[in-house]
């Protein structure tokens, strides 16, 4: 294969191990996603473990959680009794699976949270000193303004993973900014 394509592919499978382990994820689980989402054809948990030379453990190990994700999917492939997979390559749909899940919860649970303390703090007002309700009436001031926050996140998580619709992203990327 021609060095700048193999230099390409590398640098990709590098950028996505990078990013998946920035967003939490383990850094084989984004190269494993580059190399489907680079191949022109489904691979083999073989092949997925020759390519990037890990072990047939750790490839399956991290294939169940990019099929949790939606991020891959088991594919069939004529006349093979082994597994072969594709990656999602709708990265629309990538971040809605990714979202509708982990973060969706992670902000319904700081807003749960949130109004717990809130009601902690209005139930011991009366057994506050003048100072400590000044302190509680601050606390108050603080989680409203962390309350109003991850409500808009939540809003915005929905409006991002709540629609069916694709976003037309070429239309997007025709937009010029000047």
């Amino acid at each position: 294969m021609h060095e700048t394509l193999v230099a390409v592919n590398d640098s990709t499978l590098s950028g996505l191990g990078r990013l998946a382990r920035f967003f939490g994820f383990s850094e084989v689980m984004g190269r494993l996603y580059g190399t489907l989402l680079m191949s022109p054809e489904p691979l083999s948990l073989d092949e997925l473990g020759d390519t990037l030379d890990i072990s047939k453990g750790s490839v399956s190990m991290n294939m169940r959680d990019l099929e949790r994700w939606g991020m891959a999917k088991e594919v069939w492939v004529r006349g093979e009794r082994r597994k072969f997979y594709k990656a999602e390559s709708d990265m629309w749909q990538v971040i809605r699976n990714v979202l509708g899940s982990r973060e969706q919860r992670e902000v319904q649970m700081a807003l749960h949270v949130l109004g717990e303390n809130i009601e902690k703090l209005q139930a011991a007002e009366c057994e506050l000193s003048p100072e400590e309700q000044q302190l509680a009436r601050y606390y108050l001031d603080r989680i409203a303004d962390l309350q109003a926050f991850f409500q808009f996140a939540q809003l915005a998580l929905h409006a991002v993973v709540g629609s069916d619709k694709a976003l037309d992203f070429d239309a997007i990327t025709r937009i010029e900014i000047e």
